[in-house]
């Protein structure tokens, strides 16, 4: 395996636009070891086994993901730190029961962002909601719901999805 760099990044146009529409959430996939539940070409997951997705969509122009270096010159390691921050507005008791569930469970997301690119979050090691608050608020314009944190210590960048997959991952 080469380390030698074999393309630049060029700047691109200016069209890109920041933050995420919506995430699909499900259970770390079972029964399998390592990555063999999805398929990777090019950079681009393109298909995904034992896998169901649950929409989640947060409150407009409130979440993000971040896929975070983790590197060490002493060691010659380098590491991806995931992580799905999600706002949700008007605490209910279903939400509250879904965010303990969520606490509870490994799982895997694929976020959708503002550019209708896909992108996978945990696929080696899980998600698993490491953070997060909720509350009524105290002024009328204030957050009555709850922001949550999803993370995990991955090998890899966030895998790009393509979007030809997502529909049939979803709960029906």
């Amino acid at each position: 395996m080469t380390c030698n760099l074999t393309e630049g990044i060029s700047k691109g146009c200016r069209d890109n636009a920041g933050g995420i529409v919506e995430a699909y959430i499900g259970n770390m996939p079972s029964g399998y070891t390592g990555n063999e539940w999805y398929s990777v070409s090019g950079g681009t997951i393109t298909s995904i086994s034992g896998l169901t997705l649950y929409q989640f969509v947060p409150t407009k122009n409130s979440s993000s993901f971040s896929h975070d270096i983790q590197s060490s010159v002493e060691t010659g390691g380098i590491g991806y730190t995931h992580s799905l921050n999600l706002v949700f507005a008007k605490n209910s008791a279903d939400m509250r029961n879904t965010i303990k569930l969520l606490g509870e469970a490994t799982t895997i997301a694929i976020v959708r962002d503002k550019n209708e690119k896909y992108w996978l979050l945990g696929p080696q090691n899980g998600l698993e909601l490491t953070a997060g608050n909720g509350g009524s608020g105290v002024s009328l314009g204030d957050l009555n719901g709850w922001n949550i944190t999803l993370s995990s210590d991955e090998p890899h960048p966030a895998f790009e999805v393509s979007a030809g997959i997502i529909d049939g991952l979803l709960a029906s």
